[in-house]
């Protein structure tokens, strides 16, 4: 059975036994594969940017439109589409449990990124004023219903410990039950579906897989990405997934291990990098935008393949080195 292969990387969390250990959730573990500069800013020198883009708040706003549905298909109640609607419109005022935040309707997001809502996606083409408007007639409405899956658990909560080095930990959007069997779904709101190559080990549900096990006692049989704005869905994990996975989560950890221990955390200069908020690019970055300069030059308008200054560990080094000499002036 494919659940031996993972069950010895796998266990319940002791809280006694096991405080001392890293925790990780895929966010992290994802920051860290795209770009090590970026993953230790953020989780050990601790620059939390509360910076936010249009996406991630209309990403969050949505997930709570479908987390309130769900529930409500859950316990055979009749779908109160006209409080959903306004909740899309005005915002959910009571505070998100996931995020800890009030989430803004889409009239306060047209206002807050006019530009971004009316430009077209390069992907798609569409606008969110279009992926919206899909969304409310199609998706909303179909969502959940007219299937054999029954939905059950939404922002499922997990923690578990993995190869007993480190607690994985965060949320499932939805877990679906049918004749004792379990799928996983996460909803995405991006302009395109993944990569086939990414879908066929994802990190993402490999995690997942992991939690329900840890959970269940048994692995999912299906693994769905549901991309609500695009009415598309995706299917992920191919066979011999397991120990594939369980190749890509050692490699990760150790690299972070050796990371650690020699404090040398490269820059991945990539397009990304448009998008990051340790980024002068990013338009919607301010908090600690001037705290990397080894960003990709590459914009929406300038494809370009230049960087604004190559990494020199050395050089990195010394300029570590002589900040916190300054620091320690500043103190005595």
């Amino acid at each position: 059975m494919n659940e031996e292969i993972l069950k010895p990387y796998i266990r319940a969390v002791d809280p006694e036994k096991d405080k001392d250990l890293p925790i990780y959730s895929h966010s992290k573990l994802e920051q860290f594969t795209v770009c090590p500069y970026a993953y230790n800013l953020k989780y050990n020198e601790d620059k939390r940017s509360e910076d936010t883009t249009l996406a991630l708040e209309l990403g969050s706003l949505l997930h709570k439109i479908l987390e309130l549905k769900g529930n409500w298909v859950y316990k055979g109640l009749d779908i109160d589409f006209d409080k959903l609607y306004n909740i899309i419109e005005n915002g959910y005022e009571e505070q998100d449990e996931k995020t800890s935040e009030k989430l803004r309707g889409i009239q306060a997001l047209k206002r807050s990124y006019f530009d971004d809502w009316y430009t077209p996606d390069n992907a798609s083409g569409m606008t969110y004023e279009d992926k919206i408007k899909l969304f409310k007639m199609i998706v909303l409405q179909n969502e959940m219903l007219n299937t054999k899956w029954k939905p059950v658990y939404f922002e499922l909560p997990f923690e578990f410990v993995w190869n007993n080095r480190c607690i994985i930990h965060g949320f499932i959007d939805r877990v679906d039950i049918k004749d004792g069997q379990f799928r996983v779904v996460d909803y995405k709101t991006s302009k395109k579906l993944f990569d086939e190559a990414k879908v066929k080990t994802s990190q993402q549900f490999g995690i997942y897989a992991c939690a329900i096990l840890n959970m269940f006692n048994v692995l999912p049989v299906e693994y769905e990405y549901d991309f609500i704005l695009l009415n598309q869905k995706q299917q992920a994990m191919s066979t011999g997934w397991e120990k594939r996975f369980i190749k890509k989560i050692e490699k990760i950890l150790d690299a972070i291990d050796k990371a650690d221990e020699t404090k040398a955390f490269y820059p991945k200069p990539c397009p990304l990098c448009y998008y990051c908020n340790y980024c002068v690019n990013n338009p919607n970055a301010k908090e600690y935008q001037d705290e990397c300069v080894y960003y990709s030059l590459w914009t929406p308008t300038n494809k370009s393949f230049g960087v604004n200054k190559e990494f020199n560990i050395l050089d990195f080094r010394k300029d570590k080195d002589k900040l916190k000499t300054e620091k320690r002036k500043l103190i005595f």
